[in-house]
């Protein structure tokens, strides 16, 4: 068996996913992805450290966390604009400021320095350092929203009002402002609609029709139509329905782990 649980949290400060570098004009991504959710939202507690080898690190999330050890799992995080549906933030969400970089040992923006065995050395700056330039931020006390499922109905009761969490590489803090009924889901076969998924490149031919939010390298947001005769399953929440797709479960148990999704 299956559960779910909605979850909007609102960001206390402003945060900043780099999505985008023009030159030094830093954009910022509105969603957070499932494996940093995780990383949050369990407060690191299945954490793994370990040294990382540059030149071999396969850069794998479970080499990073023991999710089988807590088995929950998030949709991706998406800010919402005034509290409805629209998962595009407008200009007036987003603020942007300017940075001006200089040397914490003398004021300049030509040179960087080092300490060699007590000495310190001067160089030229890379030329691949910004000194200045423009950072995107989602202002604070927006809202994002997000679904928790897990095999393990206590995990997703751990949730509470007013729970805070540090979440992103600047640790902006999050706090819970509310918290749906968990849901059982049940398994159905046919066409199903998908809330936001965070899937794969290569899973766009599941679909027969989809909207793509956010897209890199490593994956893709989209919701859409599936095809027929896809197995998924539905949980039932007072203002709307969440349907999990077969292929969303098989592909989020090679970082979970098989066990996670009871079939």
């Amino acid at each position: 068996m299956l559960y779910a649980r909605a979850i909007t949290l609102r960001n206390c400060g402003r945060f900043t996913v780099v999505a985008s570098d023009f030159g030094s004009d830093y954009r910022t991504q509105t969603h957070v992805t499932s494996e940093a959710l995780y990383a949050s939202l369990t407060r690191g507690a299945t954490w793994k450290p370990r040294l990382i080898d540059l030149k071999n690190d396969g850069d794998a999330f479970t080499d990073a966390y023991d999710v089988a050890k807590l088995p929950i799992w998030f949709l991706p995080g998406l800010f919402v604009s005034d509290g409805n549906c629209n998962y595009r933030l407008s200009d007036h969400h987003l603020d942007t400021t300017s940075f001006n970089v200089v040397s914490e040992f003398y004021p300049s923006t030509s040179k960087c320095y080092s300490f060699n065995k007590g000495d310190l050395k001067d160089k030229k700056r890379p030329y691949h350092v910004p000194t200045y330039g423009t950072i995107q931020a989602v202002k604070p006390d927006r809202r994002l929203v997000t679904y928790a499922f897990s095999p393990r109905r206590e995990l997703l009761d751990a949730f509470s009002d007013e729970q805070t969490f540090l979440l992103g590489k600047k640790r902006t803090m999050f706090q819970i402002v509310s918290l749906s009924p968990i849901s059982e889901g049940s398994w159905k076969n046919g066409e199903c609609s998908t809330n936001w998924l965070e899937l794969p490149t290569n899973y766009g031919e599941y679909f027969r029709q989809f909207q793509v939010l956010a897209i890199t390298m490593r994956y893709i947001i989209l919701r859409g139509t599936t095809k027929e005769n896809i197995r998924y399953v539905e949980f039932n929440f007072p203002a709307e329905e969440l349907c999990l797709p077969e292929f969303y479960c098989d592909a989020i148990s090679k970082t979970i782990d098989e066990a996670l999704i009871q079939k």
